[in-house]
């Protein structure tokens, strides 16, 4: 079923020629860090968004950046690549015409789950690459952009039929379109070419169960999928951070495969919190249309499953 709806969406959404020329830039050691920045440079608008994202919270540097060569050498290539990724997402798919869905819920999930999950492998001393669990994050439920654009006001009718069916999401999906949003969005990250762990961890962020050489990995984006929904900056005066955390963590099945502890975790969504406005607006998302006429009550949440 994954074809002829691929087929429906007509060419899946390629990435920018820039980001290609820069990708294999980053990947050739013999590359200095200002012809990547001359390649960089030559879309302004990715430059204006590369740098600042760079020069905010998220970061945290101490000094601001004012060049590429200087973003080149400050955070090294693979990071370089990882903010690449990101900062392209909103031009790739500004031109998709998606009615009847909540884009900018859905970007403000896609990055606190971004947020929390590079958090979280920066607090786990096995993961070398953190940068890909932001990009991990950013990219874990891309599939609903190809499904809206083909299907408009599929989502709204999905999550409804999960919530009052008493149905898990994906299994909606499957039996209404076919196909998963898992499915779609693998599909578009091998097209990118995005490398086998990000797109390993969209695959499996609905898995309750990790297993295998990179459990743990699976298992961060899988969790920061489903902590994203929580907000730490409106508790009550009542209510203590600890004991908010350890209830929704009651409620995610294996939590503990991250190898995370939670106050760790706690730290993560706190950080999502702070920073998810900013870094959408440095990458763009902001500005892209939204579709007004959508009700307040449809916010994006497919992490809905069986009671």
């Amino acid at each position: 079923m994954l074809e002829p709806l691929l087929k429906q969406a007509g060419e899946l959404p390629s990435l920018p020629e820039v980001y290609i020329r820069v990708t294999e830039l980053l990947e050739t050691e013999s590359s200095t860090g200002i012809k990547i920045g001359e390649a960089v440079q030559s879309d302004p608008a990715l430059t204006a968004r590369i740098l600042k994202l760079i020069n905010s919270a998220y970061y945290g540097l101490q000094n601001p950046v004012t060049s590429i060569p200087q973003a080149v050498t400050l955070l090294g290539r693979q990071q370089l690549r990882q903010v690449l990724v990101g900062s392209v997402l909103a031009g790739v798919f500004k031109d998709f015409d998606i009615t009847e869905f909540p884009l900018r819920d859905f970007w403000q999930h896609s990055i606190k789950t971004a947020i929390i999950g590079r958090q979280l492998a920066m607090q786990n001393a096995r993961v070398i690459d953190h940068e890909a669990f932001f990009t991990a994050g950013l990219l874990h439920d891309i599939g609903w952009l190809v499904i809206a654009k083909v299907n408009p006001g599929s989502y709204i009718q999905i999550t409804e039929l999960a919530r009052t069916e008493n149905k898990d999401v994906i299994q909606v999906e499957i039996e209404k379109l076919g196909v998963s949003h898992i499915d779609v969005g693998v599909a578009l990250l091998d097209k990118w070419g995005i490398p086998g762990l990000i797109t390993q961890c969209v695959k499996r962020h609905h898995d309750n169960d990790h297993n295998g050489q990179i459990a743990v990995e699976t298992s961060i984006v899988y969790l920061a999928n489903k902590l994203s929904r929580l907000d730490l900056s409106n508790l009550d005066e009542e209510e203590e951070e600890e004991d908010v955390v350890a209830n929704i963590l009651s409620t995610i099945p294996n939590w503990e495969k991250s190898k995370c502890t939670s106050e760790q975790i706690a730290i993560a969504c706190r950080l999502a919190d702070e920073q998810w406005f900013e870094v959408m607006e440095s990458l763009g998302m902001v500005d892209l249309d939204i579709d007004e006429d959508l009700e307040e009550t449809y916010l994006f949440q497919t992490d809905i499953a069986r009671q």
